[in-house]
């Protein structure tokens, strides 16, 4: 993926904050793209959306997406990025996003979020979550960082035997080292593993297997997980320095977040993994936990092929 074209701010799913805008602003121009504003209030009930006013029908709505469109240009206006194409509709803001994006061929959208704080957990509105399960685009959850360098994480799962994971490996790791080509900074890549079961092979008074076997089942599954992970850096031109390429034993909603805190990641690119085949894709359990753990940006992004439940606007 060598650059964004049509950014798509999501000002109502998310926060729309002045840090949010002008960090939007950079990227589009960084990228040379458009940046697009959409926001989306709740519908009025047919029987209150018009009103009588001396024999004359007012659009009550209409005056409500007028004013609100208002509100959104002077934000955008006040975050300095006064080519940006300013929209408001009416409808369900996560739909309504996603519909946009389908139309008017958007390649990104972004959203603001509040970061969690070390006693707090991010608080993801359900939109955003909505968004981030059903967009067929990849979808940026920004917080907005003060850090002076970027240091971007690659979350990948290698699997040759999983065509669809794997390939969402390709598009995770081709997105990251892009954004680096074009900001700058530091690029991570994290894998984290397991040996399933291995605490009840070592621990049941069923099975019966010798300590010393354990230790060899472990590692060959590391084993086997490195060599993966080799084949996959290799591919994309992810060279080891400073110790970038991260394989970590333990689950992966634990020890993913520990890491991205303890080297201050700005940015976590990761994908989302389908599990009831790609028509209508959940975030599995992983993806979700990080969104809510880490007090950094996260974008993540879809498999190839990936059809959206949300049907085209008519």
């Amino acid at each position: 993926m060598d650059r964004f074209k049509d950014i798509l701010v999501a000002a109502s799913v998310g926060q729309l904050e002045v840090p949010v805008l002008k960090a939007a602003a950079r990227l589009t121009a960084a990228n040379d793209a458009q940046m697009t504003v959409l926001d989306v209030i709740e519908p009025l009930p047919p029987r209150h959306r018009t009103v009588s006013v001396e024999g004359q029908l007012v659009d009550l709505e209409d005056l409500l997406l007028r004013d609100r469109s208002e509100q959104v240009r002077q934000a955008v206006d006040k975050a300095g990025v006064p080519d940006a194409v300013v929209e408001v509709t009416a409808g369900k803001p996560s739909v309504e996003v996603i519909r946009y994006a389908m139309a008017h061929g958007s390649d990104l959208v972004i959203v603001g979020e509040s970061p969690s704080s070390r006693d707090r957990p991010r608080s993801v509105a359900p939109d955003v979550m909505q968004l981030l399960r059903t967009c067929p685009v990849p979808v940026w959850v920004m917080c907005p960082s003060r850090a002076r360098k970027l240091r971007v994480l690659a979350l990948v799962d290698p699997d040759p035997d999983d065509r669809v994971r794997d390939s969402l490996n390709d598009l995770v790791l081709g997105l990251a080292t892009s954004i680096i080509r074009r900001e700058g900074g530091e690029l991570h890549m994290a894998h984290a593993w397991e040996l399933p079961g291995e605490s009840t092979l070592r621990s049941s008074a069923f099975v019966a297997l010798p300590e010393r076997e354990v230790d060899m089942m472990v590692q060959a599954a590391e084993d086997e997980h490195r060599a993966r992970l080799d084949v996959l850096a290799q591919r994309h031109g992810v060279a080891q320095p400073d110790g970038r390429i991260h394989m970590l034993k333990g689950a992966a909603n634990t020890v993913l977040p520990e890491l991205a805190e303890r080297l201050n990641i700005n940015l976590i690119v990761m994908g989302t993994v389908a599990r009831t085949g790609l028509s209508g894709l959940i975030m599995g359990n992983t993806a979700e936990t990080m969104l809510r753990s880490v007090r950094c940006s996260v974008l993540t992004v879809k498999p190839e092929g990936f059809v959206s439940p949300v049907e085209p606007g008519t």
